[in-house]
């Protein structure tokens, strides 16, 4: 059962039951900037552990409303290179070391991820010899994504590629908690990779591409940007195949076309609940599905 509930996010956010696991939609934007829809990034709580996927545009800003000091998140996973994924990163690390996080933040990403992490560090030196003696900050300990399976007993996060067109290493997660399953895809077009790890999952947050006819027509670059996607007869397709419980359209990248367009065409030929991810949406996940700060 799926349950929508309508109210602040500040009083939504601190379940601690062990059997409920919560993620929420920090950022659910594209490269374009926008200030309703920052980078994307989620937050997945469970107990007292919290964990990043993707650290978009603003992701520290988005943390800051909802009050968290960063403290908890040691663990950060990256889908795949292109800067609207990891341009936070530096705002993240260097702001929780200023705000005295303690402990070390660990970054796994695809191949290239060690190389960017030391390039941060190179970056921001003088900045880190003027504020710290000893190297006194929390440091970034980057791991390409094969080097983690399993986070504890009761959750493991998986990574899987999947096919962004030109990206020869992006990725998904698949996220288990007991019996239950989430899937991040990750930018992607129509993956085989991703279909076989979201079959019957509990939720699938998915992207998304639509474009009106004209704007296509006229757009040449748009349309190899389409390639790299998934439009929505690709989605209604894998939908089809993968039945999840709820599925969340995230990273949409809509040009000329809205989100309740793109919704009625899915419901045509879909039966399944969909929605789109709004900034600071928030779903605990346990026996049932609960839905907070839909923005409606």
């Amino acid at each position: 059962m799926i349950k929508y509930f309508f109210i602040l996010l500040f009083f939504l956010n601190t379940c601690q039951a062990s059997d409920i696991i919560n993620i929420t939609f920090l950022g659910t934007g594209t490269p374009r900037p926008n200030i309703d829809k920052l980078g994307p990034s989620i937050l997945l709580k469970y107990q007292n552990d919290e964990i990043l996927f993707d650290v978009g545009r603003g992701t520290t800003l988005r943390l800051e409303q909802l009050n968290n000091n960063y403290t908890k998140i040691d663990n950060i996973f990256i889908s795949h290179m292109h800067f609207d994924h990891i341009v936070g990163l530096a705002d993240f690390w260097l702001t929780s070391s200023l705000w005295q996080k303690k402990t070390n933040t660990n970054i796994y990403g695809p191949k290239g991820i060690k190389k960017f992490c030391s390039q941060i560090k190179k970056l921001y030196e003088k900045d880190l010899e003027y504020r710290y003696e000893n190297n006194s900050y929390n440091q970034l300990n980057c791991l390409y994504h094969q080097d983690v399976k399993k986070y504890n007993n009761l959750l493991s996060i998986t990574s899987f590629k999947n096919d962004h067109g030109h990206v020869d290493n992006s990725y998904g997660f698949k996220i288990n908690f007991g019996n239950k399953k989430i899937i991040y895809s990750g930018d992607t077009t129509y993956s085989k990779n991703v279909i076989n790890n979201s079959k019957n999952a509990d939720i699938l947050i998915h992207e998304v591409i639509s474009v009106s006819k004209k704007i296509y027509d006229n757009n040449k670059k748009l349309r190899k940007v389409v390639n790299s996607h998934t439009n929505v007869s690709q989605l209604i397709q894998i939908l089809n195949i993968c039945k999840p419980k709820l599925t969340i359209l995230n990273h949409a990248l809509l040009f000329g076309v809205n989100e309740q367009s793109v919704l009625t065409r899915i419901a045509k030929e879909y039966n399944g609940k969909v929605i789109f991810a709004k900034d600071f949406m928030s779903v605990d996940l346990g026996e049932e599905i609960n839905i907070f700060n839909t923005g409606k």
